[in-house]
């Protein structure tokens, strides 16, 4: 994960730098997120019918061969940016299948009681890479631009040592899992359409995570045009790592406190007041604090909401529904980040910024609105 956050830095300040093209890196964003549209819905089906362990091995494997390949192309003095493309494609489809594995074996390795806690461990986990590996990423780019994704591949060798490591189970014992695919799909996607909180809550987390994909160019594009370094930018957005991970401390102690509604409205609104500063504020120092404030309160989603999905969902059917659910969480990842290349080329980073936060407004309102979400979930 520390590798994941430092290259993610990495390719739009390398896109910026092959191409001078604040579209281009909106397009490099675009189509390494675009898996997380195309192969959910069967990968979800996949993770459900095979060993769970095993794929996520094959997995970094895979994405250990598409990393390594930048630096060896730099050092060859062959590098285009179609390959940093290719890569970042490559990347996240792994990234798909991956994460549908291991969001459905921590229902299997922890025990009811302890969801809250585990859950608040791993976004820490999650949050602690996003506060060390933004400016560790851009210090390495300014080394070499390749640096980032050498460091993200020796990442996947760590990852695929701990993953050998494991011996328990990540799944139940299976039953007949003969049914077509397109069936299972639609039994994940049936189960999900009958919940009703947890599809309007994903819904406008899927929203909001397209804002953010615009934010983080806008804050992006805005620093370098004020002459920041990578490494300056780099610690800049670690404010969103420092507050998520202090979020996330906090958010197995809140979700057992506070109802999961009441954390995703609090949330919402909190967005809508601090969003449009992203692209107007100057000084770095406030702008990290603006951007860890929000981060805290998605942290604290997170760990309200999965704590909801993990007591309601069969382990059955854990992967099929995730994958509904990550579809529509990171679906708009890919439209969010070719719509902030699109927003701020055309209106420069702090117009950009305010746009989003109109948007963010109406998303608020709509959710706010929903007699489910304002009733709380079931369970």
């Amino acid at each position: 994960m520390l590798g994941s956050r430092i290259s993610q830095i990495a390719y739009p300040l390398l896109a910026l730098a092959m191409t001078g093209s604040a579209a281009t890196a909106g397009l490099v964003g675009f189509l390494g997120t675009l898996p997380y549209i195309l192969f959910q819905l069967p990968a979800g089906a996949l993770m459900d019918r095979v060993n769970r362990r095993r794929l996520m091995i094959a997995c970094d494997f895979v994405r250990l061969a598409a990393l390594a390949s930048i630096p060896l192309a730099a050092w060859l003095g062959s590098l285009t940016i179609v390959q940093v493309i290719v890569v970042a494609f490559v990347e996240g489809t792994m990234f798909v299948v991956f994460r549908l594995g291991e969001v459905s074996a921590i229902r299997i390795v922890v025990p009811p009681e302890q969801y809250p806690a585990a859950l608040s461990q791993n976004e820490a986990r999650l949050r602690a890479a996003n506060l060390l590996g933004t400016p560790i990423g851009g210090f390495l780019f300014d080394l070499g631009r390749a640096m980032p994704f050498l460091v993200d591949a020796v990442s996947y060798l760590v990852s695929l040592v701990t993953l050998f490591l494991i011996r328990a189970p990540f799944e139940e014992a299976r039953a007949d899992q003969s049914g077509h695919v397109l069936e299972q799909i639609r039994e994940g996607i049936a189960w999900l359409w009958g919940q009703r909180y947890i599809l309007i809550v994903n819904t406008a987390a899927s929203v909001t995570n397209a804002f953010y994909q615009v934010i983080i160019l806008v804050v992006i594009v805005a620093e370098r045009d004020r002459g920041a370094s990578a490494s300056t930018i780099g610690l800049v957005l670690a404010g969103f790592g420092a507050g998520g991970f202090a979020g996330s401390l906090l958010g197995g102690w809140l979700s057992q406190r506070l109802r999961s509604n009441v954390v995703v409205i609090v949330t919402l609104w909190l967005w809508v007041a601090l969003m449009p500063l992203a692209g107007v504020i100057s000084n770095p120092a406030l702008l990290a604090l603006v951007l860890a404030g929000q981060a805290f309160m998605g942290a604290v989603w997170n760990v309200s909401t999965g704590t909801i999905y993990m007591r309601l969902i069969p382990d059955r059917l854990m992967a099929r529904v995730s994958s509904v659910g990550s579809m529509m969480a990171f679906g708009a990842l890919p439209l969010g980040a070719l719509a902030g290349g699109l927003l701020v080329q055309a209106f420069g980073p702090a117009r950009a910024g305010v746009i989003t936060g109109v948007a963010m407004l109406v998303v608020a309102a709509l959710t706010t609105a929903a007699p489910s979400v304002r009733k709380g979930p079931a369970s």
